[in-house]
């Protein structure tokens, strides 16, 4: 019987959203075709495939099992085996750094999407401020302070943070090594979260390809020297051990 709206107009906001639900959970209705790319996306988390079915049906509910299945999967053709592929003549059908600047921004499109909250620009959330508090803003220096609490509260960046800081402290250190500043490692895994949102950001917004990637490599950044050893393959390795430590911290029979 299709849903009209008479039907809706009866059902409290619980009910349409589990209606919404049922409506929506593609993957898990599909989970024979999508399980088996999941456990390819994240099979180095894993020793077997016992331990790796325990891990799924320890996620517990119809929603959050599709919202596993949907990031693995998005995750193993984006990025996994999301190679960028040129038809170019006179050039290698795939190159490294066209393949990374594309990965870059799969892997955050993923990441913030498993934020529980949803994108508010920056002028929607100074409009939800005490507007008399707020307004008039009187100098740069203000505005510049609005924008960094707004980053801390609501941005994109600090999800990411969130993610990485789920990894575990080897981890985490492992990786602000692998990036250092006039010779000094980044000092916390934030830092290493906002480098590398700022060299996607600058691919998405100014076509600054991600050329960070590949290996050892040295560059100037206005007055600091900027020298990484950082590879896709080890972030990749951060992501999926990221996505399983996500899914452990929500659901319940995985936290304990």
């Amino acid at each position: 019987m299709p849903v009209t709206y008479s039907i809706l107009s009866r059902l409290n906001f619980r009910q349409i959203l589990l209606l919404l639900i049922g409506f929506n959970l593609r993957y898990y209705k599909n989970e024979s075709s999508y399980l088996p790319l999941a456990r390819l996306a994240i099979s180095t988390q894993f020793s077997s495939e016992l331990e790796f079915m325990e891990f799924y049906n320890a996620l517990g509910t119809p929603e959050r099992k599709d919202q596993f299945l949907r990031v693995a999967n998005f995750y193993f053709y984006l990025v996994q085996r999301g190679d960028w592929v040129t038809t170019a003549p006179n050039c290698n059908s795939v190159v490294d750094y066209l393949s990374n600047s594309y990965k870059m921004v799969g892997i955050f499109a993923l990441v913030e999407s498993l934020s529980e909250e949803r994108h508010e620009d920056f002028f929607t959330w100074l409009n939800k401020r005490d507007l008399d508090e707020t307004f008039p803003i009187a100098s740069k220096e203000r505005l510049a302070e609005l924008h960094r609490d707004y980053k801390a509260t609501y941005g994109s960046i600090r999800r990411c943070v969130d993610f990485f800081a789920r990894l575990p402290v080897d981890r985490q250190k492992m990786l602000c090594n692998a990036v250092k500043l006039n010779r000094k490692p980044l000092p916390n895994i934030k830092k290493f979260a906002e480098f590398l949102y700022t060299i996607r950001s600058k691919f998405v917004h100014e076509a600054d390809l991600v050329l960070w990637l590949s290996g050892s490599s040295i560059r100037r950044e206005g007055s600091k020297t900027v020298h990484t050893e950082l590879t896709i393959p080890v972030i990749m390795s951060a992501m999926e051990e990221g996505l399983v430590a996500y899914f452990r911290e929500k659901s319940p029979l995985l936290a304990k």
